[in-house]
């Protein structure tokens, strides 16, 4: 018989995190070509879909998500912990890559010398728009200049606005529903993600890339991880159902639902692969997760790369971020990711105290007062009592 899908949602018992490795090396290649050739055109599948190999692993990666935060969220104690939790996964490795990247690798390789890049505001600016997650077409004051691609000083990260958007919408789908405990009941995912459908096929070519284009697609993508989570004790699935589907996408290529079906497809190769026996990489991806590291250091690393060594070809370039960028990742998750995700209860503790002691503070307590009791011996010529 085949398994369900919920047999397989603990973490022991699936490779999800295997799975986002791979989609982060997916995301690596891809970008390896884009940054050595200099076109979009260059990514791996670009000439024949759609979706180039990296637009794949971004469906993979929130789709995985999708099918993970839904769990988090309805398991957490409060919204104040899924907060915590989320902030603490994206954004203390975030920080810390980009302030090397802004105060080391930038005075090192700018075109002009390190006190006439650090006179530019730009490097500034460079880290108060990543803070934000709004510094991924931002490039530092001289840096990468000379390389075939735009001079971005790292492309990668500008997917994590989207990601957290879909955090805060699902959590007003489970505010809307009554609770965290009701997420797994509400209708209102299968209706968003249904739209965001509906959003992708109705999208006039020209706003593909735009933000609500985007958006459509992620949610979309992400929505399916929750609706997996959501029936997963109903849920079934074999290679003639993955099959199926990608016989489906194969004869919508170029057509008007290629791209919601690409998701689809990429959704249940997900759900298939990760139920496959892989025991040794799934203990070691459990317990080491680099899939995060590898995404957010692997572009500053080819352009580095490129930088230093522009006539080396595609494959040599594609191996070094490849190792380079997993050592990174080892090195992420051991002193920050990793340290970062353990302060969860603590922090989560001290804002809850906070919360208390701020509302205590706004709303203070009124003394009590005795209630005035009318003297049986005093009568006025009106029905009142006197006012305290």
């Amino acid at each position: 018989m085949r398994p369900r899908i919920g047999d397989v949602l603990a973490p022991n018992a699936n490779n999800l995190g295997v799975l986002r490795l791979i989609a982060a090396i997916a995301v690596l290649i891809s970008h390896c070509a884009l940054l050595k050739i200099g076109s979009e055109a260059a990514e791996p599948l670009a000439s024949v879909m759609a979706f180039s190999l990296s637009d794949h692993a971004l469906h993979a990666f929130f789709f995985i998500s999708g099918l993970t935060i839904a769990a988090s969220l309805a398991r957490a104690r409060s919204y104040r912990e899924f907060i915590v939790a989320r902030v603490l996964r994206i954004w203390p490795a975030l920080i810390v890559v980009t302030l090397i990247l802004t105060l080391c690798v930038g005075p090192l390789l700018g075109r002009e010398t390190a006190s006439a890049y650090f006179a530019d505001p730009g490097w500034a600016e460079y880290i108060r728009k990543a803070v934000y997650l709004s510094a991924a077409g931002l490039n530092l004051p001289g840096v990468f200049s000379g390389n075939p691609h735009l001079p971005i000083a790292n492309g990668s990260p500008w997917t994590l606005k989207y990601e957290v958007i879909c955090y805060g919408l699902i959590a007003i789908c489970a505010i809307s529903a009554g609770g965290r405990h009701r997420l797994a009941r509400t209708h209102l995912i299968a209706i968003s993600t249904a739209a965001a459908a509906a959003a992708m096929l109705l999208t006039p070519a020209g706003l593909y890339e735009s933000f609500p284009g985007h958006l459509a697609r992620f949610w979309f993508a992400f929505g399916l991880g929750v609706l997996t989570w959501q029936y997963a004790d109903r849920l079934r699935l074999s290679f003639w159902t993955v099959a199926g589907l990608g016989a489906c996408l194969w004869v919508s290529l170029g057509g008007q639902f290629e791209r919601p079906l690409s998701i689809v497809f990429t959704a249940s190769l997900v759900l298939f692969l990760a139920i496959l026996p892989a025991e040794r990489t799934r203990r070691f991806t459990n317990r080491t997760d680099l899939s995060y590291g590898v995404y957010v250091t692997a572009w500053p690393i080819t352009q580095t790369i490129i930088e230093f060594f522009p006539d080396q070809p595609l494959l040599n370039v594609t191996l070094a971020t490849l190792l380079l960028s997993i050592a990174m990742a080892f090195a992420s998750w051991t002193l920050i990711e990793k340290p970062a995700m353990s302060l969860r209860p603590l922090l989560s503790r001290c804002l809850e105290r906070f919360s208390r002691v701020a509302a205590i503070a706004r709303f203070p307590r009124r003394p009590q007062v005795a209630p005035v009791r009318a003297n049986p011996t005093f009568q006025t010529s009106s029905a009142t009592t006197p006012q305290s």
